[in-house]
């Protein structure tokens, strides 16, 4: 009923006020008038057995005077302030921090939580729960920097409270947070701490997580045979939990295909819909399509490869592998020459609104567009994409250069723009090899 965290005897005097009661009524026979005062201003502390009894009084008196009674137990009359503050981080930041999506408003949650833990001593257990919830967040926001530091953080609150099961949990998150950035032996050292953990607790939980990390790191690095390795190891567990299950089968399905092993990839992936079908996980039937029309794909069957990644498309318009989905659709297309602006507009605009971050495919895109355009020789079109990559802060040297041959016959003082963009572009990136190609298309401009 209050709406911020108070002294028990801060509390009692709300209340008194709020049922229009002094200070002598309140006391009755139960103590003095000057009780209840030392007990208001903080100078005397409230036991349970007189909150018992002054939250009776103030029924009674209440009740007498005909006047509507705000419940309050002595439970919640006496509760200290680091309790209310607890109540406070779990109902009102932990509770609607799951409810949020977008950056901004979770940082600022974030923060009200921070000012909580500096005023207030706020549990570990608390802390642990935010900070799972945390570096979930930044994970899917491909924020790894921020990730990691949510991850030290909940190490801390672990290691403190001796909480071994969420240490190595955190020590996972941590080696995932590492193979999305390509450090692959930070990964491993991380899985080596957390399976160190489980050695003493035998966890399956954790080993399923630690084996399947595992498999997923020397798949990064391209040692498919050590990886496989650990997916036999997982296959020994029994994996309850939907999520993980259709990742790791999709996962070793990957590996497979990755190792050209694509009879047995096929076979797991259909597999792998057959469950994904069962559970209705449209993400996961659409991702599984990509991933069959990719093998056919890789094997140059452009016509199965492009009866499966309209499949992903169409199954599911909404799922949240869409603008990869609709990229690779349009590369499959492209060698069976259908139309693909259609695929790649609908990418970028995904991309634009829901996944800038992800710069990589956004620069795929754009050149894709470009290529198209300037093959079509549609001025209006590559005008429009010339000003979207100059928004976007592109730095992909091949869009650029394409940019700079389109005009090199046609309007000399935007070719010699584009190209100067595209020097530069490739300095910053320190492509050595590019530069020589930027060298040979100014040495053929000067012949034009």
């Amino acid at each position: 009923m209050f709406d911020k965290i108070m002294k028990p005897g801060e509390k009692l005097k709300a209340l008194r006020n709020m049922h229009h009661v002094t200070q002598e009524e309140l006391a009755g026979i139960s103590c003095t008038k000057n009780n209840i005062s030392q007990i208001e201003n903080n100078k005397q502390k409230l036991n349970f057995n007189l909150a018992v009894e002054l939250i009776g009084n103030l029924h009674r008196i209440a009740n007498k005077k005909k006047i509507e009674v705000y419940l309050i137990t002595p439970e919640e009359l006496i509760k200290s302030e680091d309790n209310q503050a607890n109540d406070v981080f779990e109902k009102n930041i932990i509770k609607k921090l799951k409810e949020i999506n977008s950056i901004p408003p979770f940082e600022e949650k974030l923060n009200e939580a921070e000012k909580l833990m500096g005023k207030y001593c706020i549990t570990d257990n608390n802390k642990i729960k935010l900070y799972k919830l945390a570096s979930k967040f930044y994970y899917y926001k491909s924020l790894y920097n921020k990730n990691d530091e949510m991850c030290d953080r909940g190490l801390k609150a672990s290691i403190n409270s001796q909480n071994s099961l969420e240490e190595a949990h955190f020590y996972i998150k941590r080696s995932r947070n590492y193979i999305m950035l390509e450090e692959y032996s930070r990964a491993l050292e991380q899985l080596g701490h957390a399976e160190k953990i489980n050695n003493n607790i035998n966890n399956d939980e954790l080993s399923v997580n630690i084996f399947y990390y595992n498999a997923l790191t020397y798949k990064k690095l391209c040692e498919y045979d050590t990886a496989l390795k650990y997916f036999k190891i997982v296959d020994q567990f029994e994996i309850k939990d939907k999520e993980m299950l259709l990742k790791i089968k999709m996962v070793y399905a990957n590996c497979l295909n990755d190792y050209h092993k694509f009879d047995e990839a096929e076979k797991e992936y259909n597999e792998l819909l057959k469950i994904a079908i069962q559970y209705e996980d449209k993400d996961i039937i659409s991702l599984t399509y990509k991933n069959l029309a990719e093998l056919y794909f890789n094997d140059k069957d452009y016509k199965f490869a492009a009866v499966y990644i309209k499949q992903a498309v169409e199954c599911n318009p909404k799922n949240i592998y869409l603008n990869e989905t609709l990229y690779f659709a349009a590369t499959v297309l492209k060698n069976l020459d259908e139309d693909i602006e259609m695929y790649l507009l609908d990418a970028l605009d995904i991309c634009e609104k829901d996944d800038r971050e992800n710069l990589n495919l956004v620069e795929k895109i754009l050149y894709e567009l470009v290529l198209l355009y300037t093959e079509r020789e549609d001025e209006e079109n590559i005008s429009i994409m010339a000003n979207k990559v100059e928004e976007l802060n592109i730095n992909h040297d091949l869009i650029y250069s394409q940019f700079a041959k389109y005009y090199r016959c046609r309007n000399g003082e935007r070719c010699e723009y584009f190209l100067d963009k595209s020097i530069e572009k490739s300095k910053k990136s320190k492509k050595i090899l590019w530069n020589i190609f930027f060298i040979a298309i100014s040495i053929i401009m000067l012949q034009c």
